[in-house]
C-alpha cells in the first residue's frame, strides 16, 4: 500500500455480521497466505479511504520469494562459516540451520532475554554487541558472531540472565525444537559454556 487506509472485515461463526480486526496504512502489504498456500481468502479487506496499492501477480509473487529465500539463505550460510562454534559442522548441516534462523532486531537498551522468562529460543549476534547481566552486573558481553540462550534450552530451567542491546542489534533466532534437532553435534561446547557461566556469576551477591 502507497497511500490511503483499509481495513480487514472476517466473518465469525457467532457473529452475524463481518467484525473490524485491523487497519493497514501505508508500508503494509496483505493478501500474501492465499497466494503462498492456494488457499481462499480468508478475510475481505475494504478502503477506507482513497487508496493507491501496487498489485502483483502469483507467479511474480513465487518467483521473487524463491530468490529472496535462496539469497537470505546463502548470507546466513556464509555468516554460520565464520561462526566458531559452528564450524565443525559440515556444510549441508549449516544449512539446515541457516533455513530455520529468524532475523529479530532490537534498539540499543532493549531486552532480547529476559531473566526469569522460559528459554525458547537459541540466539546468533549477527550485527551489534550485547551484554547479559543480572542482579544489575553485567557478566558476558556479545558481539558479531557470538551466541546465547543456550542454558535455559539445556537445562529446561528460566533464562538466569538478561541480554540487554549495548548497541542496535541484529539477531537470528532458532526455536527450540530446532536447536535440539540441529545442533546435537556441539552440544558438549554448549555445556562447557555453563561453566564458563557459572565462573563468571560465582562472584556477585
Amino acid at each position: 500500500m502507497e497511500a490511503g487506509s483499509c481495513t480487514v472485515w472476517i466473518l465469525r461463526d457467532n457473529s452475524p455480521e463481518p467484525i473490524h480486526i485491523h487497519t493497514y496504512g501505508p508500508g503494509d502489504s496483505f493478501g500474501e497466505l492465499a497466494l503462498l498456500y492456494d488457499a481462499p481468502r480468508a478475510a475481505t479487506i475494504k478502503a477506507s479511504t482513497d487508496c493507491v496499492l501496487w498489485a502483483m501477480d502469483r507467479a511474480t509473487f513465487r518467483a521473487i520469494l524463491m530468490t529472496s529465500t535462496a539469497t537470505r539463505r546463502d548470507l546466513y550460510e556464509e555468516f554460520l562459516s565464520n561462526v566458531p562454534l559452528l564450524q565443525s559442522l559440515d556444510v549441508y548441516e549449516r544449512s539446515a540451520i541457516a533455513d530455520v534462523l529468524e532475523p529479530e532486531y532490537f534498539n540499543v537498551g532493549e531486552s532480547i532475554i529476559v531473566e526469569g522468562t522460559p528459554g525458547d529460543k537459541f540466539y546468533l549476534l549477527v550485527e551489534g554487541t550485547a551484554e547479559a547481566k543480572t542482579k544489575n552486573q553485567t557478566v558476558m558481553k556479545y558481539s558479531k558472531g557470538d551466541y546465547f540462550g543456550e542454558l535455559a534450552l539445556l537445562s529446561k530451567e528460566p533464562r538466569a540472565a538478561s541480554v540487554i542491546a549495548a548497541s542496535a542489534c541484529k539477531v537470528v533466532s532458532i526455536d527450540g525444537e530446532s536447536f535440539k534437532r540441529l545442533l546435537g553435534k556441539v552440544e558438549d561446547i554448549l555445556h562447557r559454556k555453563k561453566t564458563e557461566y557459572a565462573s563468571a556469576t560465582s562472584n556477585l551477591t
